[in-house]
């Protein structure tokens, strides 16, 4: 299950959210194995973000994975979530993604096995 977590300082409306979360679902099957059937999507905006103590126009993007996935489909998917986000909300000053591949990851009593 791929876990994505948009946290940027832009405001964001619900269709805003809405449509970087459907374009996240899309491109997440970049990555073998992931779907939008499996992908759980989280979208903050408003967030003060700080960089050496200032103020700053940033997003910062966190996305974990159950398991390996080849570098070369990670770099496409962070580029292709960079033009998502760039197109959806303009200038996003500083953007990072993050890709964390996890070996162990835990699912809920209520939830069948993903």
């Amino acid at each position: 299950m791929p876990y994505v977590y948009v946290t940027t300082s832009k405001q964001l409306t619900d269709e805003k959210i809405d449509r970087i979360q459907k374009e996240i679902g899309r491109i997440i099957s970049i990555i073998p194995g992931k779907t939008i059937h499996n992908c759980m999507t989280q979208i903050t905006g408003n967030c003060k973000t700080f960089m050496s103590g200032d103020a700053v126009n940033a997003t910062f993007c966190e996305v974990r994975l159950f398991g390996k996935a080849p570098s070369d489909k990670k770099r496409e998917f962070i580029t292709e979530l960079n033009k998502v986000l760039t197109d959806e909300l303009g200038d996003l000053g500083m953007l990072y993604t993050n890709i964390q591949e996890n070996f162990e990851w835990g699912v809920g009593p209520s939830l069948k096995e993903l």
